[in-house]
């Protein structure tokens, strides 16, 4: 569930990020598009869109909710990075009604029942109702305020659909980038695996070590005996987070695993059972189930991977290349005070002195540290808390961790 929360409709945190990046690397500035002098009392449009006003009030909404995503986190916005998130925001709004006029002029439009069905489906992704409006409460949003930011998704979406249609890559593309690229598709060797793991740390006296080592070496005899079940005697004697599921680990590769508990599992057969192996972490016995040989994958089981991949790389160029021309034929105005579209510009801050390049890296650092700081108040404080367990809690000790 927290990956389904990061990734909601309106991400505020995106808007911290992209507004640091478009300080060292905004867009060309758009043909016909201009930057006017706005009256100071900040209650006029805060842009214009080929004569089309962008209303002071979604601005001013949206700012206050990156400002309260940065107080949840015990942080104050500095003036330097409020000039960044305006500009930011402003830019992503002016794309929002460029594509709202545009898709007009293409009688593309969102029907009732689509929306109510997108609706329903995210609102179906936290769980519960109650956990949904947790969220709304959050993020000082409410549901009328989601379903305005679906629209757009799916306004979007549809206009880029109808624009790029005939542009998808084909098989073919797909199977020349195969041949160009095969080393990525080798699948290297592969074991599927269960262990029992008796734990020993740097205060595991010896007289210990002894006895974990020697009941190590019992249960290996127990488990190679016919008949016996190594699932049940790893729930049993594992003292690994795997226990509870037979000390299963899946499928890996070289790798994934620290060198003595590697070298030895891929030097078995399949079917061995063989320990104790010693790692830092503990005495190991391991059950090898299925052993596999490095191959080469075909295309055939490969090409929806590559076909997708393609596909995806294809729109993003293609969507960035239709919203510059977009922007070009535009005219464009920006009201607000102290923000420009224009990259030739030196960036400015809210109380319109120059931004320092040599400033960013903080900024960066802050706001990187604001945001993650909010995500975390916002996981914790979710009702959902727990749908989601932490890979990281389930994870077998040094079963992740590749070799250095």
């Amino acid at each position: 569930m927290k990956a389904l929360r990061r990734s909601s409709v309106l991400a505020l945190g995106a808007l911290v990020t992209l507004a640091l990046a478009t300080a060292t690397a905004c867009p060309k500035k758009s043909e016909g598009s201009t930057d006017q002098p706005a009256s100071s009392d900040g209650t006029g449009p805060v842009a214009r869109v080929n004569g089309e006003e962008i209303g002071r009030g979604d601005f001013s909404k949206q700012m206050e909710r990156t400002r309260a995503r940065f107080q949840r986190a015990g942080r104050q916005i500095a003036p330097q990075l409020e000039g960044r998130l305006k500009e930011n925001l402003i830019r992503k709004m002016v794309e929002e009604m460029l594509i709202a006029q545009k898709a007009k002029a293409e009688g593309i439009t969102v029907e009732t029942t689509e929306l109510d069905a997108k609706l329903a489906e995210h609102k179906a992704r936290f769980g519960s109702d109650k956990a949904f409006l947790s969220f709304l409460e959050r993020t000082q949003q409410s549901e009328a305020d989601v379903k305005d930011d679906l629209q757009k998704n799916l306004l979007r979406d549809k206009l880029f659909a109808k624009l790029l249609l005939g542009q998808e890559p084909t098989e073919a593309d797909a199977e020349k980038y195969y041949g160009e690229n095969k080393d990525k598709y080798m699948q290297k060797e592969q074991i599927t695996a269960q262990h029992i793991l008796l734990k020993t740390d740097k205060n595991t006296t010896d007289a210990q070590k002894k006895e974990k080592q020697a009941l190590a070496k019992k249960l290996t005899a127990e488990a190679k005996r016919s008949g016996a079940d190594f699932g049940e005697i790893a729930k049993k004697h594992s003292e690994g987070p795997t226990a509870q599921r037979g000390g299963d680990l899946g499928t890996f590769s070289r790798g994934r695993m620290v060198k003595q508990f590697e070298d030895a599992a891929f030097a078995a057969k399949a079917g061995d059972i063989i320990g104790p192996v010693e790692t830092q972490f503990g005495y190991h016995v391991i059950k090898v189930n299925e052993k596999s040989e490095a191959k080469q994958r075909t295309f055939e089981e490969v090409k929806e991977t590559i076909l997708t991949s393609l596909k995806a790389r294809q729109k993003s160029k293609a969507t960035r290349e239709l919203l510059e021309k977009m922007r070009a034929e535009a005219k464009i105005e920006v009201l607000e005070p102290g923000v420009s579209l224009d990259a030739k510009k030196a960036p400015i801050t809210v109380d319109g002195k120059p931004l320092a390049p040599g400033d960013l890296g903080k900024l960066r650092q802050d706001a990187a540290a604001a945001n993650a700081k909010a995500e975390s108040l916002d996981d914790d404080k979710g009702d959902d808390k727990g749908d989601d367990k932490d890979e990281a809690d389930d994870k077998e000790p040094g079963e992740t961790e590749p070799t250095k």
